[in-house]
């Protein structure tokens, strides 16, 4: 029996429904009608406020407690580094790194997984523990030879293990992302996330008891990249992480243009006032999104139809209809998504595979 479903693709879920929905792991991972490259950006503006508001009471209880707030080496590159090398490694630099590192291997690609870990087993990890595997070969205080040995280490470990990948994982065809279950995926994106905010830590110069708590910030920030990487593309997670650490950069250097007490009280009060504007004004744009969906769904599934969500069929397992609605499956109700298997059966989205 053939199976017809409504012409209608839009999503009931309004855009913070559809990021909570996927971040309780119900979701495919397969998106259909994505939400618009705008609405990413109230999202990251929620959470970096919230980011923000965190460091502070952390802070705030720290110091309650008797202890003083750990020293953190990329605050003190921030207020005495030179300003252009610090644009570069913060803005250009580090989100590429850390995107291939902590976001590319989430499509499950052979070659993007290899390059995850390649950059991580050579750059990150080794750099949590002090050393540098570059300055350790070459020896010396040689950095510019030192940096290109560790280019070359880590796209040898890219292509020998990019070409072990291909032949372990199993996989579509034409290089495409492995076939595991939904749940697998899951447990691969939430790893990811908690890995690079642990990363973090090495930002600190020792570890304390409180210390996790002052890399809140980097698992908020941090869900919504891989929200925007998984169900848009790579490259504007990367975008929205250069957007992220430009901010934080551009708050760091503000103090740095004022001398007197009096200026850094003003410079302080509108970073509090940018933070709070910035939070308020992109919950205002999540509350309204979330209303106009909910106001858009009464008129458009009146019968009480679950409206499409990510999976490849586009539509939800259907709910009983209201007294006296109309069925609008009259020629059979589609199949429920996902299979019982728990695998996927249709083509990988291009927006989880970029």
């Amino acid at each position: 029996m053939s199976h017809q479903q409504p012409t209608s693709t839009r999503s009931t879920a309004s855009v913070l429904g559809d990021y909570l929905r996927f971040w309780s792991g119900r979701d495919s991972f397969r998106p259909r009608a994505t939400p618009s490259t705008g609405w990413f950006l109230p999202l990251w503006g929620v959470s970096l406020a919230v980011a923000y508001a965190s460091s502070i009471v952390v802070t705030i209880a720290v110091v309650a407690f008797g202890s003083d707030p750990p020293e953190n080496a990329i605050g003190d590159l921030v207020e005495s580094g030179p300003v252009l090398s610090l644009i570069l490694t913060a803005v250009v630099l580090a989100p590429l790194i850390e995107e291939v590192a902590f976001r590319l291997p989430m499509s499950l690609r052979p070659w993007h997984v290899a390059g995850g870990i390649g950059v991580l087993s050579v750059m990150f990890v080794p750099s949590l523990f002090g050393v540098s595997l570059g300055q350790a070969i070459v020896g010396g205080d040689d950095e510019a030879i030192a940096a290109v040995v560790e280019v070359a280490l880590t796209v040898g470990v890219i292509c020998v293990l990019g070409l072990i990948l291909r032949r372990l994982l199993p996989r579509e065809p034409s290089d495409g992302p492995a076939l595991v279950s939904t749940r697998v995926r899951f447990g691969v994106i939430v790893t990811l996330t908690v890995v690079f905010a642990g990363a973090h830590l090495g930002n600190f110069a020792e570890f304390t008891w409180f210390l996790p708590a002052f890399i809140l910030p980097q698992v908020l920030v941090g869900m919504v990249l891989a929200y925007v990487r998984v169900i848009r593309s790579w490259w504007m997670g990367v975008a929205i992480h250069a957007l992220n650490n430009a901010v934080a950069v551009g708050f760091g250097l503000l103090p740095r243009l004022v001398g007197q007490d009096g200026g850094q009280a003003v410079v302080g009060v509108a970073i509090v006032g940018s933070i709070i504007l910035l939070g308020g004004s992109s919950a205002i744009a999540l509350g309204v999104n979330a209303y106009l969906t909910w106001e858009r769904n009464q008129h458009t599934f009146p019968g009480g139809y679950a409206a499409p969500t990510h999976s490849p069929g586009g539509y939800a397992a259907p709910v009983p209809p209201a007294a006296g609605a109309a069925d609008p499956w009259p020629h059979g109700r589609p199949p429920p998504w996902p299979p019982p298997s728990g695998r996927s059966t249709a083509p990988e989205s291009t927006a989880f595979g970029d």
